[in-house]
């Protein structure tokens, strides 16, 4: 036995003590971890010549991307807990086994109060060794109201994490569209950027050549230099801007980051101008399918049920139980036997502090309210700075579509001019092109600006798609939820409540007619509706 003890003994310090870790462990296991994990990313590279669409690299992003997949796993956590705590409501069921074993007999005598001497023999009730076993099943009613509330808010709990999986996958969804957009407007040009860089390192020699032959004033020649060069900084600013944004869009997507990747530039060729809803249409949708404010729903439901919690912890508690004993004790006249009975206990003590907490819980839930209101507020100048901001960017592309056309006019004319042997120098052509391109690559960057600005004007919304069928549907729920809130007015409405009172009136003093009973005549059925006001009959529902 004492042995059995020692190896017990030894075996929990053994599994405690592997808890504990040194700093140069850590160090082993993070250099371990980092070789695995790069030899994984190394691992996920695209097809070589692979063009991606914009809805392939959003499907891509929802799939692979690492901070999608953690939401995932809450959500699963959240169902196991949601499992776990449905599991709670099953009632206590214990088994136990005692053995106990004495190297003496067990024995004992009585004394007589009265007298003081020995009143009866020594004698014994139990033998030296012993072993009784007992299977008790218990449910108690408070702890069973407590698992069932505690399994609706794991349920909530569950929800609030998917609401914030489908955020997650909204925001990814944008910054996908934004690193996109980046990459396409960037991409057809850049070619035509690296051309354009070296044309602008090449007309060093040009300066010199002009300052040698003193053709050109010095201060024309520094204020043309100083373009070029601004112009040259632009266009290198440009080309990193291109390779950031290929490296982004393939992390999202859970590929290696670098900046290798192709995608589909056909939306770029012509700007697709969307149809928007009216602004306060866009207002009420974004007020029903913003996930935040589903969370902040689901999170006044949890608070409530902690409030009921509370108030259920100031019943007494009560607990009902059936037991069964088995022993082997060869003294007792009875050596099994099944035990009921019912256990009441309260706590007055904990009343008061039951009762300032349930008060605390109430001032939450007018806490979450407020907070409600307030996001509510927040969501609808989110949706109206979007709503002007697909505006502005329209007008802006308009604005620098008009710009590069007048650039290109003018280039092709003075393009016609100096091969005619006009005036115009080649360093003016040259600058005018690079001017020109200039141009269009903004406008390319105003066109891409667009579409970043209507699928920010979805992700304020907190919908997908502003299709006809998808808002109808929306809208369709709203105009619903307002005729119920119209028609729960007019019933509480003072006016409805008067005539009811008058038709309550007429009908009680109308020749003792009892109401429910089949006896009215066809005449008496008229003159009672003659003296029920119009706006109630169908109201009533008694004729």
């Amino acid at each position: 036995m004492q042995n059995a003890f020692r190896l017990m003994t030894a075996l929990a310090a053994v599994y405690f003590l592997a808890g504990c870790h040194s700093a140069e462990e850590y160090r082993e296991e993070r250099v371990e971890k980092a070789r695995k994990h790069f030899e994984e990313i190394n691992k996920k590279v695209i097809v070589k010549g692979k063009v991606f669409t914009l809805p392939m690299c959003i499907r891509t992003a929802l799939k692979h991307n690492l901070d999608l997949k953690v939401y995932e796993l809450k959500e699963r956590i959240a169902q196991e807990k949601v499992t776990a705590s449905m599991l709670g409501m099953l009632p206590d069921l214990e088994i136990s086994n005692q053995f106990h074993a004495r190297n003496r007999t067990p024995g004992s005598s009585s004394q007589s109060i009265e007298t003081g001497k020995q009143s009866l023999v020594s004698s014994r009730s139990t033998d030296n060794t012993i072993n009784n076993i007992k299977i008790e099943l218990a449910l108690s009613v408070v702890d069973f109201g407590l698992a069932y509330l505690n399994a609706a808010q794991a349920e909530d709990r569950s929800l609030i994490t998917v609401e914030q999986q489908r955020r997650a996958a909204q925001n990814l969804t944008l910054d996908v569209v934004k690193t996109y957009f980046k990459v396409a407007a960037a991409q057809d040009a850049i070619q035509t950027t690296e051309k354009l860089l070296v044309k602008c390192r090449n007309l060093e020699k040009v300066f010199a050549t002009l300052s040698q032959s003193k053709a050109v004033s010095p201060l024309r020649l520094l204020d043309e230099r100083k373009r070029f060069i601004q112009l040259e900084k632009r266009l290198m600013a440009y080309r990193r801007s291109y390779q950031n944004a290929c490296i982004e869009l393939r992390a999202l997507m859970g590929y290696l980051p670098i900046n290798d990747v192709r995608v589909d530039t056909r939306c770029l060729e012509q700007l697709n101008v969307a149809t928007l809803p009216d602004i306060s249409v866009l207002e009420k949708i974004a007020l029903v399918e913003r996930p935040e404010l589903y969370q902040l729903d689901i999170q006044t439901n949890i608070t409530v049920n902690e409030a009921r919690k509370t108030i259920l912890m100031m019943f007494p508690n009560v607990k009902m139980f059936v037991d069964f004993v088995n022993s082997n004790n060869s003294f007792l006249y009875t050596q099994s036997w099944w035990e009921i009975g019912v256990r009441a206990a309260y706590n007055l003590l904990k009343l008061p502090e039951q009762i300032a907490r349930y008060r605390a819980i109430n001032s939450q839930v007018d806490e979450i309210s407020m907070r409600t209101l307030a996001l509510s507020i927040g969501v609808m100048a989110q949706v109206r700075i979007a709503h002007a901001n697909i505006l502005e960017v329209k007008e802006r592309f308009e604005l620098d579509d008009k710009v590069y056309k007048a650039y290109s006019d003018h280039l092709n004319v003075a393009k016609k001019n100096y091969s005619a042997g006009s005036g115009l120098s080649q360093l003016e052509l040259d600058r005018l092109e690079l001017e020109t391109a200039e141009t269009f690559i903004n406008r390319i960057i105003s066109m891409s600006n667009y579409y970043v600005a209507y699928y920010r004007l979805l992700n304020t919304v907190g919908i997908s798609s502003l299709d006809q069928k998808t808002i109808g549907d929306i809208i369709h729920e709203i105009k619903l939820s307002e005729a119920k809130e119209k028609a729960r007015t007019t019933r509480t409405s003072p006016a409805m409540v008067q005539a009811r009172k008058a038709f309550n009136k007429n009908v009680l003093s109308f020749n003792g007619i009892a109401l429910g009973q089949n006896t009215m005549t066809s005449d008496d059925r008229k003159k009672l509706e003659a003296l029920i006001p119009k706006n109630t009959r169908k109201e009533s529902g008694v004729l």
